[in-house]
């Protein structure tokens, strides 16, 4: 359905007039097609709405900023009006983060998007908030460096999206998340007051990590100083498999407690294995149906009809041989590199060994590694068959990880199809990445309402399971509007000192309202 876009507003254009003295005429807009696209982020509800052809959180007005100085005297004239702020990297998030639930400027920063220092011998680098990643990846990979950051959305996501939603990358095991990377940052609060955190350890509480994972709903984040690290000379690469999940899960557990470090451990479920390993085992063809109807994106009258049994597709992948695949990695980036990754690689092999793990060779991982950015790009083709396709990803430690496991995937089971990966390991745990794909319905304003129930009801659903299964909410997608309401169950008492946090940094309550702490 052809989407109507939003129109403009009195007030957006008295914004208009007002915010062009700051950034000038052609750096805001509220034409419709800007607030279209600033209306909305990649949350699978908002797909919904996008499907339906309704917009029904526009912002009043789109601004384009072009430093920090401009993003300052934003917010400053924001606070003195009562003008919401939604700052807006590339719209990649997946909860519903960016969505201007009270409309107000969207505040774009791509145009902020320089890489003004490498050091690689201080093994940092300065980057503004509107870097997109890849480029970010492209620049630094010139100077033999990396950040070791490699999101699913890394083609479009900027910097400041992931350091607001505590991003993880696929390398995250060897690299950190973003957390773990970020030295200093320079971010406006909800005053317009420009905030410098200084670049080394700091005494006290650490501002910085306050600041990540906020959503923007404590400061507008402008620029970061990146720890960097050598470029890997070389990469070692297998598939080990085991005969569970749960075998499979002591394996990771040997691994990381080890102390090694890879690049890379994914476990996969038995049919998300099955897909995985491609060629002789792995083709779809294989496959029962209807489950060979969902993986293989059927046409949408045979999608919609298999998906209207979901509890029948889950029976089904629990009927399929039990066996979980092992993509393991390791990388070296000194004078020794091959030999060194080479090393790690085979003492890994041995301890996997131990818990029944069986080497298949490079085949498995060389795949990975030639499609690990697909993934995200396969949601399209499900929204327009009729089905809704969303990802939750939540954490617990390692004796709460099969069970967590095991509850969401029979909570969800009546409402969606499931599968599932294990990955970005730790000492103490390790997290889980669910793909859930139901029946949404037409295309018409009539059918969202339906579609958004069914998806609102899986959703309940698995966040509950996962709660009560002692997880974090999240791992690296964040909490926007898609989890707010679970927040208080993970938080409790602490509730109270995030609204004081929020009130002492945004005392007006212009930054991204509505969300984390409404």
């Amino acid at each position: 359905m052809k989407a109507v876009l939003p129109a403009a507003t009195a007030r957006g254009k008295a914004l208009v007039r007002d915010l062009s003295a700051i950034v000038g005429a052609g750096a805001v807009s509220c034409e419709p097609a800007d607030l279209w696209a600033m209306s909305r982020d990649c949350w699978p509800r908002a797909l919904l709405w996008t499907r339906a052809g309704i917009t029904p959180h526009p912002p009043d007005v789109v601004a384009w900023p072009s430093s920090t100085e401009e993003v300052a005297r934003i917010v400053r004239f924001a606070a003195a009006t009562g003008a919401a702020i939604v700052p807006f990297g590339a719209g990649s998030g997946v909860c519903g983060a960016a969505v201007p639930t009270a409309g107000g400027i969207a505040l774009d920063l791509k145009r902020m998007g320089s890489l003004s220092a490498v050091d690689l011998p201080r093994r940092f680098a300065q980057v503004q908030s509107g870097m997109i990643g890849q480029r970010l990846d492209e620049l630094l990979g010139a100077k033999g460096a990396t950040l070791g950051h490699f999101p699913s959305s890394i083609y479009c996501s900027t910097v400041g999206g992931w350091l607001a939603a505590r991003s993880a990358g696929q390398l995250s095991s060897r690299y950190g998340k973003i957390e773990d990377m970020v030295l200093s940052l320079e971010a406006v609060d909800g005053t317009g007051e420009v905030l410098h955190t200084i670049d080394g350890p700091s005494a006290g509480p650490d501002l910085v990590q306050l600041l990540v994972g906020s959503e923007g709903t404590l400061a507008v984040i402008t620029s970061a100083a990146l720890r960097i690290w050598p470029r890997p000379r070389a990469q070692w690469l297998r598939g080990v498999r085991f005969r569970s999940t749960e075998a499979g899960l002591e394996g990771l557990r040997v691994l990381f407690r080890s102390g090694l470090r890879p690049a890379v451990a994914r476990l996969y479920d038995p049919l998300d294995s099955l897909l995985a390993r491609g060629g002789k085992g792995g083709r779809r063809e294989q496959l029962p149906e209807p489950l060979r109807s969902v993986v293989a994106g059927a046409r949408e009258e045979a999608l919609r009809f298999a998906l209207r049994a979901p509890a029948l597709l889950n029976r089904l992948v629990d009927a399929l041989p039990g066996s979980s695949l092992l993509v393991l990695g390791f990388e070296g980036d000194g004078s020794s590199a091959a030999a060194d990754a080479r090393e790690e690689g085979e003492i890994a092999l041995t301890l996997v060994a131990a818990e029944g793990g069986e080497d298949e060779g490079p085949a498995p991982g060389e795949r990975w590694l030639a499609n690990r950015y697909a993934m995200g790009y396969r949601q399209s083709p499900m929204f327009s068959a009729g089905a809704f396709a969303d990802t939750m990803e939540v954490a617990t430690t390692w004796e709460r990880l099969g069970g967590l496991h095991r509850a969401v995937r029979a909570a969800v089971s009546s409402h969606a199809f499931v599968l599932a990966h294990f990955s970005h390991g730790y000492l103490e745990g390790c997290s889980i990445y669910f793909t859930f794909l139901g029946l949404a319905g037409g295309a018409g304003e009539g059918d969202l309402a339906v579609a958004e129930s069914r998806y609102d009801a899986c959703w309940q659903s698995a966040l509950a399971a996962a709660c009560d299964a002692g997880a974090t909410l999240s791992h690296h997608h964040g909490i926007g509007l898609h989890k707010q309401s679970f927040l208080p169950r993970e938080h409790g008492e602490g509730m109270s000192q995030l609204r004081a946090l929020k009130r002492a940094f945004d005392p007006h309550g212009i930054l991204n309202p509505g969300k984390l702490v409404s």
